[in-house]
């Protein structure tokens, strides 16, 4: 979801290529991504105010939720847990702000040059998926954390 120009997905696919994929993005962007070779399932639409396709056994965010308000994710959140098979999961993978204060100073900038969204921290990021729905939050190892950390949450 918000899978861009399916950079991510075609990593996803050259790695494990009996995998079926699905990109949900803008439609402008979607055409983006048919037009760079993304080969898997191209749905267009607005995950802020569109219904997600149902029945993934996983949605994964790629560099998504910190662009948007706390409001935003919520609700997205909770239209993931809502679209997801069930006991499915959801992958966040983006900055996080936490420990190193020269990553939080970072992320901090970034965004305000950006003009929106707000660094969050794993526990926040816990607390967003526990009131949508999510249990058996994890984080998993990262080779640079100071750059983006991951999250898994299953569907409880």
């Amino acid at each position: 979801v918000g899978g861009g120009e399916g950079v991510f997905l075609r990593a996803v696919q050259a790695r494990w290529p009996h995998m079926r994929t699905r990109l949900f993005d803008l439609p402008s962007v979607v055409m983006r991504a048919k037009a760079g070779g993304y080969e898997g399932e191209c749905i267009g639409g607005d995950f802020l105010a569109d219904r997600l396709p149902a029945g993934a056994d996983l949605i994964s965010f790629v560099r998504v939720l910190h662009d948007h308000d706390d409001k935003d994710v919520g609700r997205l959140l909770s239209s993931t847990r809502q679209a997801l098979a069930p006991r499915g999961r959801v992958l966040i993978a983006e900055p996080m702000v936490g420990r190193d204060r020269f990553a939080t100073a970072y992320l901090a900038m970034y965004l305000l040059a950006m003009g929106k969204g707000r660094p969050r921290s794993p526990i926040e990021l816990k607390a967003m998926l526990s009131a949508a729905g999510f249990g058996k939050v994890r984080m998993l190892r990262v080779r640079t954390p100071l750059l983006l950390r991951v999250m898994v949450a299953e569907a409880a």
